[in-house]
């Protein structure tokens, strides 16, 4: 039986506003006057009725051999390697997105639990996801940043575009924030919030974590004067996860990493190392130190990454070992 035009029509609207125009249920519910839960009813039905089509192009190739060395050499769960050919540093970011919005969506449930750290690529893998509905699944974020207030890339941006992105509820550290005392930080460490933010992170059942840097001509907290060079490998070898070359507190108050004049709350190395999967995603040649760190660490056990960086990881894991 033919559904009558009119209804099709309304389908249509309704899933040009999620789709199309990025809206969250809820603002679409709100705009057309009618219940969130009612708006996901409608989404299924313009999927059922074939209004909506979603085709993600997975634009290069990975390279498999690249994928089972390192499988193989660090016991991953899963790893992607983008083949990156002659593409430019922003076309290798993306990709690696694409890839990584691949391996999450394919393990996505209606209860998980995501945590998020920051990052570029991670930013990338939202902008690749296809929108969801799972209004029983969570974001929580992992580490609060400091710095630029409403970058993309930031730890409250990227959990809120990923819980829009699956239509679900997302817990927040309150950040950025900058704590210059001793009397402040335990202050924000105590705060009821907070406290429950950290405890929901440390139990989620998915990680995605970007991978910093330790190059000196990019490592704006050596070239500031905020890090020396002996903290530099330390960290390096700790693998720069989820950026943690910054200052982290933990939940009690301890001081986690450095010392240097930019302070985050977030949950430690060893509590993310506690969680099942930990997916790191980072790409570049000049990454290859803190990604072999975060391996070896066993900080992360799904790595998402491109060739350079595959290949510069096994090169110095081989020298390492020889």
């Amino acid at each position: 039986m033919t559904k009558d035009p009119s209804r099709l029509a309304y389908l249509a609207r309704i899933a040009s506003l999620y789709y199309d125009q990025g809206k969250t249920q809820q603002e679409i519910a709100n705009e057309v006057g009618i219940t969130r839960s009612a708006i996901s009813r409608l989404l299924t039905e313009a999927r059922e009725e074939g209004i909506v089509e979603i085709v993600v192009h997975y634009p290069w190739k990975t390279s498999s051999s690249l994928e089972e060395a390192l499988s193989r050499t660090f016991s991953l769960k899963a790893v992607r390697v983008l083949t990156s050919a002659d593409k430019t540093y922003q076309e290798m970011l993306q990709g690696i997105g694409i890839l990584a919005a691949e391996y999450l969506e394919s393990v996505l449930y209606p209860e998980i639990s995501i945590g998020i750290s920051w990052g570029t690529a991670l930013y990338e893998m939202i902008k690749a996801m296809r929108p969801s509905n799972l209004p029983g699944a969570e974001v929580v974020q992992l580490i609060g940043a400091t710095g630029a207030e409403n970058i993309s890339t930031d730890g409250p941006m990227l959990a809120q575009l990923l819980s829009n992105r699956l239509g679900c509820a997302c817990r927040y550290l309150h950040s950025p924030l900058i704590i210059d005392s001793e009397a402040g930080q335990n202050i924000l460490i105590q705060d009821r919030s907070i406290q429950a933010t950290l405890e929901r992170a440390r139990n989620v059942d998915i990680a995605l974590v970007g991978i910093g840097t330790t190059d000196p001509r990019l490592y704006s907290l050596l070239r500031a004067g905020y890090v020396t060079e002996e903290k530099t490998q330390t960290i390096r070898a700790a693998g720069a996860v989820g950026d943690i070359c910054a200052h982290h507190y933990d939940a009690w108050g301890r001081v986690l990493d450095i010392d240097i004049n930019r302070r985050v709350v977030g949950i430690t190395l060893d509590e993310l190392k506690a969680i099942d999967t930990v997916v790191g995603v980072a790409g570049s040649e000049k990454k290859g130190e803190t990604i072999l760190g975060a391996l070896r660490g066993g900080y992360i056990n799904v790595l998402i990454t491109d060739e350079y960086a595959a290949r510069r990881v096994l090169a110095l894991h081989e020298a390492d070992s020889a």
